[in-house]
């Protein structure tokens, strides 16, 4: 049994965190991801049927997620730019990119280091994967 954890009064735990957050932030459809993404994104998906991260450290994982290597943040041109996509599996969009997303956003790391294939990418796979997949 873990010990309980201290927060201090009024504080809010990560899952109130998150809750606000996602309430903010808007659904899929309300960001872009509209019947046309899906489209697209299945698409991408049968013509880039591995995982570029996985690849990179020489594993065979089919792609799930059609992720953006520059998040888009509403940006159009961004959101439909083919050359900004990667095949991720859902480790790696969940997992890996989500780090690279928060230290490209600090300003720790440029755009190319968003790449599922970038040095960055490749070391925290190696450090991070779970053992058998």
């Amino acid at each position: 049994v873990r010990p309980p954890t201290f927060r201090p009064k009024g504080a809010r735990t990560r899952r109130e965190a998150t809750v606000e957050y996602d309430s903010r932030r808007g659904s899929a459809r309300e960001r872009g991801y509209t019947a046309r993404w899906d489209r697209e994104a299945a698409a991408y998906k049968r013509s880039n049927p591995l995982c570029v991260g996985c690849q990179a450290v020489g594993l065979f994982v089919a792609t799930e997620v059609v992720d953006h290597i520059e998040p888009h943040k509403g940006d159009e041109t961004l959101m439909w730019d083919v050359a900004n996509w990667q095949s991720a599996c859902r480790w790696h969009h969940d997992v890996v990119k989500q780090i690279l997303d928060r230290l490209w956003a600090q300003g720790l790391v440029d755009t190319t280091t968003l790449s599922l294939k970038s040095k960055k990418a490749i070391e925290l796979t190696r450090e991070m994967r779970p053992q058998g997949g």
